[in-house]
């Protein structure tokens, strides 16, 4: 990992700011190995059967020479951010690592000299690659936050401005000032936040609202960077100049976040602030005591018995493998994480926030129900041909649902005559059906209204739906159709709830673990989720100020969610998933991604995590006793080095096999 003093002073710790050099972080780590490796298969041998006369030196130069050139590769990026670390006033692992490094050299080196005792050179390389390994993992998945949010900026970072002469001209975002006015073509990103002047268009607006329906807006409504136009041009004042968008201000918290400490760092840190002090003061003391009573051989090697027994495996192995093997579990459930955090934080979890559209349900819509005026009951197949046929191939949300529910009730055999669309409302077709043609209106109580087709008269009692469709009015639930200009049906659209949605909150209540759904939908459909807390109409700022007001009562929130709406709060929560089929930033956000569809993961997951995170915990209190005793007996001068660095192994490889137990 490259690593320079300006760097030392600006990038945030273990962050490479570049693909580049996190690639030539993974050639040294890839070189430091084989050097390793060698060097591993030479102690060995030398160790069973030391050489003599000029091989003695020339085998043991060669071990020294392998232990420097890991030590050139990886070395750097320890020892500054272990003096970064103690800058601030910090002991952190790293200086747990360096200390460790240093007495397994020392010892070896005098070993050598003294051709007394075994050598360890290797444990130089080991350590140096667990941590370097650990450290890169950890700079790539920040750098790809770094990516995608930038790439998130670029998707939406310029519009066409509308000049005084009415031209167009394709210029960036920055440069656009309040009152100017952009123009928005039909399936295009909305790139301002502002009011519409002219043109009328649905707008999908889920990544910002998590309004799950695709949203009617024309003149007077306002509209938001980051969201799409469906089936027409728009026209658009700027309200907020660049920076002062929805859209800059969740970016930024979401940029914000990712620099934050890793809570297993701040444990870690914790632990070394008191270990590495005492640590020191036995090994120094040691020092001292021996040199007093014996010579300065005698009382190096004791201090250099205390270092090696005290090596922190139960931090920087044990615990490593334990997380990668709770994350190995977590993606066989279809859970992908990109830290060891993840399982941290799933575990010690008792509150989970779900957003509602694209987390519980699918971004698909569906026909509920249908119901059909009188005079078109018994030709509900003739009524569903002429949708079918009017529909296909139209890539809108709505049409995708209606073909989807007429393919299930009639075969195409009709054609497409003529098409008229009215963005933001619906369209007018002529459809031939053997002899016949028909006129077909199909879209929202909007343009309806407009084109007067339904009388919304209550007195017109033979469709149930006309006396009650006023009361939906601005909902755009219903979707009405007309064939030759009289009123034939009603679809009730609604969000597709994935699998497991309604099992995985009780699930969670045996856990222990609270829920409530955060949601942007201003009237969701809340019979499919009994019993469960509903907070709606809720924007960025508000599901984000939850969680904090959440995480200030002392709850450890757990936030599911999948739009770019969702991202600022995700990264304000203690722990984040975000679906696969969601916005880029909100996998930016996220430390994790679910890739399946089934939600009864979640349990399983922070069952999972909570067994992890109690293997950690049982392996650094038997660490810390291990430490204790091992570091007695060094001092006291009955620990060579030799076999404080065999204890070193067994505890390791202890740890270590428990860790690999661990989330069974």
């Amino acid at each position: 990992m490259s690593f320079d003093t300006k760097q030392a002073e600006t990038a945030e710790p273990g962050v490479e700011q570049d693909t580049e050099s996190l690639v030539r972080a993974w050639w040294r780590i890839g070189a430091a190995l084989v050097v390793a490796g060698q060097s591993m298969a030479f102690s060995l041998a030398v160790n069973m059967t030391p050489p003599d006369g000029a091989a003695y030196w020339i085998v043991h130069g060669s071990l020294i020479a392998a232990a420097l050139a890991v030590c050139v590769l990886l070395l750097p990026p320890l020892a500054a951010e272990c003096w970064r670390s103690l800058r601030r006033g910090v002991p952190s692992v790293e200086a747990l690592f360096l200390i460790t490094l240093f007495g397994a050299f020392v010892a070896s080196l005098i070993a050598s000299i003294t051709r007394t005792g075994a050598v360890f050179y290797e444990v130089v390389a080991i350590l140096l690659a667990v941590y370097s390994v650990g450290k890169t993992l950890g700079a790539r998945s920040r750098a790809k936050v770094l990516r995608t949010i930038e790439r998130t900026r670029t998707q939406f970072d310029r519009c066409l401005l509308v000049g005084g002469d009415g031209a167009l001209t394709d210029t960036a975002v920055a440069a656009v000032r309040e009152g100017a006015r952009v123009r928005v073509p039909a399936g295009a990103a909305i790139c301002v936040d502002g009011n519409v002047v002219s043109g009328r268009s649905f707008v999908q607006e889920t990544a910002m609202t998590g309004e799950w329906r695709p949203v009617s807006r024309g003149p007077g409504d306002a509209v938001l960077a980051g969201t799409h136009t469906v089936d027409g041009d728009l026209e658009i004042e700027v309200t907020a100049s660049f920076g002062r968008r929805r859209l800059d201000a969740v970016l930024d918290e979401v940029q914000r976040a990712r620099i934050a400490p890793s809570r297993l760092q701040e444990q870690a840190d914790r632990l070394t602030a008191w270990f590495l002090p005492i640590v020191l003061t036995v090994s120094i003391g040691t020092f001292a005591f021996w040199m007093w009573r014996d010579s300065w051989v005698v009382a190096l090697f004791n201090s250099m018995a205390v270092l090696l027994v005290a090596c922190p495996c139960a931090l920087g192995l044990a615990t490593p493998l334990a997380v990668w093997r709770g994350l190995e579990r977590l993606s066989r459930m279809g859970l992908v994480a990109r830290t060891g955090d993840v399982l941290d934080s799933l575990a010690r979890a008792d509150f989970v926030c779900f957003d509602k559209t694209g987390t519980l349900s699918e971004s698909s819509l569906r026909v509920a129900a249908a119901e059909f005026a009188q005079e078109f009951v018994g030709r509900e197949a003739d009524v569903a041909r002429w949708i079918l046929a009017a529909e296909k191939g139209d890539s809108h949300p709505v049409a995708r649902a209606l073909v989807g529910w007429a393919s299930e009730r009639a075969v195409e055999t009709a054609t497409i005559v003529s098409l008229e669309r009215e963005p933001g409302r619906g369209i007018r077709a002529v459809v031939r059906d053997g002899e016949r043609s028909v006129a077909v209106a199909i879209g929202n109580e909007a343009m309806f209204e407009v084109a007067r087709v339904l009388d919304p008269r209550p007195q017109v009692g033979d469709l149930p739906y006309v006396s009650s469709h006023v009361g939906l009015s601005g909902e755009g639930r219903a979707i009405f159709v007309s064939v030759d200009g009289v009123p034939a049906a009603r679809l009730e659209l609604s969000e597709r709830w994935r699998t497991g949605a309604a099992k995985v909150f009780a699930r969670l209540r045996e856990l222990g673990v609270e829920s409530e759904i955060l949601t942007g939908d201003p009237l969701p459909d809340k019979g499919a989720l009994p019993g469960v807390a509903w907070r709606k109409g809720l924007g960025p700022a508000q599901k984000t100020e939850r969680v904090v007001e959440l995480r200030a009562a002392g709850r450890s929130v757990l936030f599911l969610g999948d739009g770019i709406n969702d991202a600022a709060a995700m990264s304000a929560a203690d722990v984040s998933i975000a679906m696969a089929g969601g916005a880029q930033l909100a996998h930016a956000a996220a430390p994790a991604v679910f890739l399946g569809e089934d939600l009864s993961f979640l349990p399983e997951a922070i069952s999972c995590a909570r067994s992890v995170i109690r293997s950690v915990g049982t392996n650094i209190r038997f660490a810390a006793a291990y430490n204790a005793i091992g570091m007695t007996i060094a001092a006291a001068g009955l620990l060579h080095p030799v076999v404080a660095a065999l204890l070193m192994v067994g505890s390791s490889a202890f740890v270590s096999v428990r860790a690999l137990r661990s989330g069974n």
